[in-house]
């Protein structure tokens, strides 16, 4: 717990790797159980700051979603990337995101302290996303299969 704790207040303190307002769409990737992260990393960032992203597994990402990649966009990865696959970015003029010094659940934490930053660029309150509730409510039976 202790390892966890200290990664965690390093990304409190660490600068977030893509600065608000700075690029237009994020993809996140991830590798494994990171694949989780990267689509919660995705979905904060949708619902605080409307703002468009998607999440894919690593290998994924050379199966079409890297076509999008330009400049004024992002790709933030959880943990490393299959090899070569950072160059092919980088060579698209995409921005990639720098949290390699970071272990992967820490990374989660800049990415949802860049959301409440973009949320808040854009006037939003990231606390009270639109159309959303804080709590789903399903009906009785409902989580039997």
């Amino acid at each position: 717990m202790e390892g966890a704790t200290r990664a965690a207040l390093a990304a409190l303190a660490a600068s977030l790797p893509l600065e608000p307002g700075s690029v237009d769409q994020i993809t996140f990737l991830g590798s494994g159980w990171t694949v989780g992260l990267a689509q919660e990393a995705a979905l904060k960032c949708r619902e605080a700051a409307q703002f468009w992203t998607e999440a894919y597994p690593a290998m994924e990402y050379r199966h079409g979603p890297l076509s999008i990649a330009q400049p004024g966009r992002a790709v933030w990865p959880f943990g490393s990337l299959p090899p070569g696959l950072s160059e092919q970015i980088v060579a698209t003029g995409a921005t990639l995101a720098d949290t390699s010094g970071l272990e992967p659940m820490a990374a989660l934490v800049l990415a949802q302290r860049f959301a409440a930053a973009e949320a808040e660029r854009r006037g939003l309150d990231p606390d009270q996303p639109r159309n959303l509730t804080r709590s789903v409510v399903l009906p009785p039976g409902q989580l039997t299969p």
